[in-house]
């Protein structure tokens, strides 16, 4: 180890040293795995919670050092790598509904990401200093950021066309809603049994849990469409009838917890689900959350 913070493995064939910077090695990693975490939340739809993603980072950056300390060249062994990633995925996205598919988006998107650099390096002419699949010093920042958008491009591709084969069902979709001048963002489960319809258009109707939109609304409706009030919907109707005009509307809905079997809906300005727009949008508000890890429930297409 050298005291300027650089440790000294031997090269390939013996020959000569490889001078490896532990606080390079630390920040290209951090950076990386940081940007790993943050493409498999997006690709699944889940909250992006950036302080996980940054412990998950500082984690991953960690145990990139530690390979290159002395006596620790054992920590580069294909069980602890997968361990090493599985502690990752734990603190990035431990208590998540889907886990699984969260720490499976995060192994392959690392695949893509070093596959990414390393081509990218190779066309560049560049050797990219890589070992036991560790970054262990400066990478070029615009390789680093190329490959980075690539490999998202590439497994966004990939995961978006398996998801409309199988119809979307069980994918998580970033929703953000907009009323009025306010928006707010949400997570919405694809659910292919929700047959809710709007009566005017026959367009599928987004549900989304009344606790989750305190944002969107004026002050002087924050205080009506609380989850309390919302149980009985047709009150709220009655009372906010004059003042909101056509925007709402009571829907047939069946589902456990909503003794009255209505909901009651609101006519958005406009709203985005998975990225495309949809103007004018009936947004039903549910007075009881609409499931695990999500906020609302979108009956319609992906795209």
């Amino acid at each position: 180890m050298r005291s300027d913070g650089g440790a000294l493995r031997p090269a390939e064939g013996g020959a000569a040293m490889t001078v490896v910077y532990i606080d390079s090695v630390f920040a290209l990693n951090a950076l990386a795995d940081y940007l790993l975490v943050y493409a498999a939340a997006q690709l699944a739809g889940a909250r992006l919670r950036r302080g996980r993603f940054l412990l998950a980072a500082l984690l991953g950056g960690a145990y990139a050092a530690a390979v290159f300390l002395p006596g620790l060249g054992w920590l580069s062994l294909l069980p602890v790598k997968l361990s090493a990633g599985v502690l990752m995925a734990l603190a990035a996205f431990g208590g998540e509904p889907r886990f699984l598919r969260l720490t499976l988006l995060l192994f392959a998107a690392a695949c893509g990401f070093a596959g990414c650099v390393l081509a990218l390096g190779l066309a560049a002419g560049q050797r990219v200093p890589m070992e036991n699949g560790v970054f262990y010093t400066n990478v070029d920042a615009r390789v680093l950021v190329i490959s980075a958008a690539a490999a998202y491009l590439v497994l966004t591709v990939v995961f978006r066309a398996a998801a409309r084969r199988r119809g979307c069902g069980g994918l998580l979709v970033p929703v953000t809603v907009a009323f009025q001048g306010r928006s707010a963002a949400l997570t919405a489960l694809c659910d292919t049994g929700n047959a809710l319809r709007d009566p005017v258009t026959g367009r599928p109707v987004l549900v989304a849990a009344a606790e989750r939109l305190n944002a969107l609304w004026p002050p002087e409706l924050a205080a009506e469409l609380t989850p309390e009030a919302l149980r009985a919907p047709s009150a709220v109707m009655e009372r906010l009838a004059e003042r909101s005009g056509a925007r709402l509307r009571l829907l047939p809905y069946s589902a456990v917890g909503v003794e009255s079997g209505l909901l009651l809906a609101v006519r958005l300005d406009w709203a985005s689900v998975n990225g495309r727009r949809r103007e004018r949008l009936l947004l039903a508000l549910s007075p009881t959350p609409v499931g695990d890890g999500c906020d609302a429930l979108w009956g319609g297409p992906e795209e």
